[in-house]
């Protein structure tokens, strides 16, 4: 998306200044410090995040594959798509499939986009790219030794009522379903 003239000009003027405050294994957090004209600075805290893919798997039954794990940050088990952090130089692709083997236990013959999403621009840089992964086979790679994944599989209305009834809080998990959702009836 362009920038408007507005955000053109105001930028134009501003003083930026960044430090880095924490490096971390995944994610760093770094102060942005803006300038503008006489006013007084101000100060932006950013993680930034190297990004992240998930995926609606589709089985053969047309069933969603998803999976629930527990939340350290939200102290709570919650359903979620199949998703993880890219690592340094993987490419996306590679990634999906990676996470599909590591999570449900499966490699995807296809991998169709449905765009991506900035879930925290506010204070993250992370962008999630989002798949529909289909004709899935049996491939599995050790999973991560601190996930503790169970795999359920739902039909596409029941999954839609877990959104409604909010049982599925996770943004990434509603925004992969409603988009393949809204992907269905564009190539039915």
């Amino acid at each position: 998306m362009e920038k408007s003239l507005q955000q053109k000009e105001l930028e134009s003027r501003a003083s930026v200044k960044s430090k880095e405050l924490y490096k971390g294994k995944i994610i760093s957090l770094r102060r942005d410090t803006l300038q503008f004209d006489a006013h007084p600075p101000h100060d932006w805290y950013i993680i930034t995040h190297p990004g992240a893919v998930a995926a609606v798997p589709v089985n053969n039954d047309g069933k969603l594959i998803l999976i629930q794990q527990w939340r350290r940050a939200i102290d709570q088990i919650i359903y979620e798509l199949p998703a993880g952090t890219l690592d340094d130089g993987e490419k996306v692709l590679e990634c999906m499939q990676r996470e599909l083997r590591e999570e449900i236990g499966y490699k995807a013959d296809t991998l169709i986009s449905l765009g991506g999403l900035y879930p925290s621009p506010g204070f993250c840089t992370e962008y999630i790219h989002l798949f529909i992964a289909q004709g899935l086979s049996p491939s599995t790679l050790p999973k991560d030794l601190h996930e503790a994944i169970d795999v359920i599989e739902v039909e596409l209305d029941d999954a839609l009522k877990l959104i409604d009834s909010g049982e599925i809080q996770d943004a990434k998990t509603v925004s992969g379903i409603l988009r393949y959702k809204r992907w269905l009836k564009t190539n039915a």
